[in-house]
């Protein structure tokens, strides 16, 4: 039986997270936090979210939205109604965190900011996720994952742009993936956690305000490395060995930097059987194996190295499925989707991301009659008013 498969409570059993979020940023922290065990009540205008119509939809149905919002419960509200704010409300009183990421200001527009929330629920934790925050010059500004690698120096870093040096004459291109609300998903995750256990100790709640492009600017070691020598740190970085490299059959990279240099100019020279061993006796010497070869022979060597793969070499990969990094979630609108797994291996709170996203509403009636104790002939009536 498989670490994932094992019946065990998830480290955040008994949480309830009330889930205002929408697009990536905000969803990816929500995805998390249910993972680990959290129950994630996502609320969504009767309409849906903008993620529900990320193209390309099969059997319409997102699969962008399918990735972000498993292991979530849907639930519909239409929060522009007083019914809808009451209900709110209500979740709030028997919840433990709010998670949101609208543009600053649309919470108090509302009337359900951190202050009118923590009146209902004194150990609420609030968490706010948006472009550049709370506060600042640019805290109105909206935002996207482009806007946030571009404002942080992010894509400059990826294009290689040095500063002080004219623009490129190609287009600068950042990451493949939304790498921008990735990050600050996680570093969300890691504030409620934070404040999950600041509250278990005080009994107190708090606001938390994380942005995007805070969250990418705090994981770029160039930040120091200009401050201090004047250049961001791929400039500096260089290697004698090393790098990508193609082979008979694709793309391998390996890396050996400091004292793992030597063990690969000892390598090389075995190889080749020659004294001097330049760049270009490297590049001829791979150009000459496969792909597979050539992470072998590395491999054994003790050198960091990896094939260059597609996603479908990673998603039949026997390493990354034998870590259940691939899994296979049934869903009644898309049949059964190979996805990724849950990347953190719990002893004793396993998590996993094996349920499958909602359907629009699917679990409205579930959460007014079961949680907040609504009649079923209320919930039709919430129906026709277009609360829900």
């Amino acid at each position: 039986m498989t670490q994932n498969k094992i019946k065990k409570q998830g480290a955040l059993e008994g949480v309830r997270i009330i889930d205002l979020t929408h697009a990536a940023a905000g969803t990816t922290c929500t995805m998390m936090l249910a993972a680990m065990g959290a129950e994630v009540i996502k609320i969504e205008p009767p309409w849906g979210e903008i993620t529900r119509f990320f193209p390309p939809l099969i059997n319409n149905y997102s699969p962008y939205f399918f990735f972000l919002n498993r292991n979530k419960k849907g639930m519909t509200l239409n929060l522009k109604t007083e019914k809808g704010i009451k209900i709110f409300k209500e979740l709030v009183k028997m919840g433990d965190v709010v998670v949101e990421n609208f543009g600053p200001g649309t919470m108090d527009r509302l009337g359900l900011n951190y202050d009118t929330l923590k009146e209902v629920n004194p150990k609420i934790i609030f968490a706010s996720l948006s472009g550049f925050g709370q506060y600042g010059p640019y805290s109105k500004r909206l935002s996207f994952d482009n806007i946030a690698q571009a404002s942080s120096g992010y894509i400059s870093l990826c294009s290689r742009w040095a500063p002080g040096t004219p623009p490129p004459s190609e287009p600068p291109r950042g990451a493949a993936e939304a790498i921008a609300d990735t990050v600050p998903g996680l570093f969300t995750t890691i504030a409620i956690l934070s404040a999950l256990y600041h509250r278990n100790v005080t009994d107190v709640g708090q606001k938390i305000d994380v942005a995007q492009a805070d969250s990418m600017i705090a994981v770029e070691p160039s930040v120091t490395f200009y401050t201090l020598t004047g250049h961001p740190i791929w400039s500096r970085m260089s290697q004698a060995l090393g790098g990508i490299y193609k082979a008979k059959d694709g793309y391998v990279t390996f890396s050996a930097p400091l004292r793992l240099q030597d063990r690969l100019v000892e390598f090389m020279k075995s190889e080749l059987d020659k004294e001097n061993i330049d760049q270009s006796d490297v590049e001829e010497w791979a150009l000459n194996k496969s792909v597979d070869e050539i992470v072998e022979k590395l491999a054994e060597a003790k050198i960091p190295v990896a094939p260059i793969n597609t996603i479908d070499k990673v998603v039949s990969d026997p390493h990354f499925n034998a870590r259940e990094l691939i899994v296979k979630v049934k869903h009644s609108k898309l049949g059964e989707v190979t996805t990724t797994g849950f990347p953190i291996k719990f002893s004793d709170t396993p998590g996993n991301l094996e349920s499958p996203s909602p359907l629009l509403g699917e679990h409205t009636e579930e959460v007014l009659t079961t949680l907040l104790g609504y009649s079923k002939e209320e919930v039709l009536k919430l129906k026709e008013e277009n609360v829900i």
